[in-house]
């Protein structure tokens, strides 16, 4: 089983090189299952096929779903949805406020998350694509359960033998209590969040791939992305750069694009070392159906097998301390004669480096939990950059 977890700003292409990914796999003989929660339908367009939301067969191996988030949440966790209505009705809002306020945070892409955990263990197929990937908020309601762990289900648990007693109190509190359905349906949420967790967290597994355009905004955007992954241990195995324009593109209207657009490739090498950087270039028309699915993941893989591991590690490793954060990057070939400065800009590190051709500046994005610290210093060891961050 391998799933892959496609993610990257709007409009980098994600969604049509998650179904360029499964044609090819399917190809290879891989039962492949591409799922999509866009409310837009993407999966329809790019097919051009209706996809549902039980999985339609688009060739002999290749699978598409279309996640109804509404439908899952009224199926599975309508109980709990209900329970934190019930709530914020009892607190004096709106009814249909109410409902507003207690869906779940980024509901779309959690549901879809949790969805994975169903068709993982029902089985059946070798390789799953995800084409949308929770924000980094959604991800923190994955170690919910590592952050309460047996004392959640034991609180959870005694409060279903308590019923009677806070029954007697809700007039009191001035909100109703949790019936022992809820509580069981909340042991099972947290159960399935775990299992997921399990999923995502295992390499040999999941492979989270970000998806760039070349342009300053889509790689800095891949940069954070990079940096939360490493902070919940889910394993980036591969960078695509979508859209490149061609080099037999030779109208002087493309020139100056094409020259920022090799400023913004040779960076994104540099950043992400040793992580594999692949290229796919922009096609003369939309990529849509499955001729061009073809050729686009032919063109990126060029003979791979795309549901192989490509990377495992952390080139940046974030690790605690006593005194704050240590980030580790890993900086082969570099010398402390070439290592020019490094320095605290905002929430980025900027590090600086002599080369022959000029200084050349790598942007690193801190996590939020660093923004109060202070750079303290930073050493060359054995190929890795140490950095340090003291509160």
């Amino acid at each position: 089983m391998r799933i892959l977890l496609y993610t990257g700003k709007g409009g980098t292409g994600k969604s049509v090189i998650s179904c360029a990914t499964g044609v090819l796999t399917s190809s290879l003989g891989h039962e492949t299952l591409v799922i999509s929660s866009d409310p837009s339908h993407t999966l329809r367009d790019i097919f051009e096929a209706s996809i549902r939301e039980k999985p339609t067969r688009i060739l002999s191996r290749l699978w598409a779903l279309q996640v109804d988030p509404i439908k899952e949440v009224k199926e599975k966790y309508e109980v709990i949805y209900e329970y934190a209505a019930s709530v914020f009705k009892a607190r004096g809002l709106d009814e249909t406020l109410a409902y507003e306020v207690a869906s779940l945070p980024n509901m779309t892409p959690f549901i879809a998350l949790l969805k994975l955990v169903d068709l993982v263990e029902e089985g059946g197929f070798d390789v799953i694509i995800l084409d949308t990937v929770p924000s980094g908020e959604a991800l923190k309601n994955l170690y919910l359960p590592s952050l309460l762990g047996s004392i959640s289900r034991k609180l959870l648990r005694a409060g279903s033998y308590l019923l009677g007693v806070t029954k007697v109190i809700e007039p009191l509190i001035g909100a109703p209590t949790p019936s022992k359905e809820v509580i069981l349906t909340d042991l099972k949420l947290i159960d399935k969040l775990e299992a997921l967790k399990n999923y995502l967290t295992d390499d040999s597994i999941t492979s989270l791939r970000l998806i760039a355009n070349p342009d300053s905004f889509s790689i800095e955007n891949m940069r954070r992305t990079y940096i939360t992954s490493n902070l919940y241990n889910i394993n980036v195995d591969l960078a695509i750069v979508n859209k490149v324009v061609p080099d037999e593109v030779s109208d002087p209207y493309f020139d100056q694009w094409k020259l920022n657009q090799k400023l913004y490739l040779d960076e994104a090498e540099r950043a992400f070392y040793p992580l594999p950087v692949k290229r796919l270039k922009l096609f003369k028309s939309e990529l849509k159906g499955l001729s061009k699915l073809e050729e686009a993941g032919n063109e990126m893989f060029k003979g791979e097998d795309p549901s192989k591991v490509y990377f495992k590690g952390k080139p940046i490793q974030i690790v605690k301390t006593d005194e704050g954060l240590k980030l580790i990057v890993k900086t082969p070939f570099l010398t402390s004669k070439e290592l020019h400065e490094v320095e605290r800009i905002g929430d980025e590190l900027v590090v600086k480096v002599d080369t022959d051709v000029g200084e050349v500046r790598s942007f690193i994005p801190l996590p939020a939990i660093a923004y109060s610290m202070h750079l303290s210093t930073a050493k060359l060891l054995n190929g890795e950059l140490h950095i340090y961050l003291s509160k």
